[in-house]
């Protein structure tokens, strides 16, 4: 139940019910997923195709060692006892990955290639506690095998 941040770029978040369906089964293996509650620094995600506008639960994850479109650097703990509103969270996400970023990549984010996006916690996952956001790094235009961490661009 957070919200996907692309730079610049809010995306409001939409609680709904699915129903079961029936299909046929694929030929495609399944992609594996992780909770956005239990994301950690290091996680290596495929999460470009997330949809946008909406409460995501899971996002999908894989082994660093393959191909993949991005990677968790960062989690930002928010102090706050009441929700603060998307604005707030905003800024303390920017600032927050901005700075961490540094430390993780190993260049100021204004000097680097990278980018990240972020994702912060909804007024319903904030209900259930969730108090933090998840800085994630991203090769624009481009899928990375291993870390992210210390490239130095």
């Amino acid at each position: 139940m957070k919200q996907l941040m692309w730079a610049g770029a809010i995306v409001l978040g939409v609680t709904g019910c699915q129903t079961e369906t029936t299909s046929a089964v694929s030929s495609e293996p399944e992609t594996p997923t992780v909770n956005v509650l239990e994301l950690e620094v290091g996680t290596c995600l495929n999460d470009v195709d997330q949809p946008l506008a909406q409460d995501l639960v899971d996002v999908p994850a894989v082994e660093c060692s393959t191909p993949h479109q991005s990677e968790v650097f960062a989690d930002l703990v928010v102090d706050d006892s009441d929700y603060p509103g998307i604005d707030a969270l905003t800024e303390q996400a920017v600032k927050g990955c901005q700075a961490e970023f540094q430390r993780f990549v190993g260049v100021e984010f204004a000097a680097s290639e990278l980018n990240f996006h972020y994702y912060y916690p909804t007024q319903s996952s904030w209900s259930v506690g969730d108090r933090s956001i998840y800085c994630v790094v991203f090769d624009p235009g481009a899928t990375t095998v291993g870390t992210l961490r210390g490239v130095e661009r």
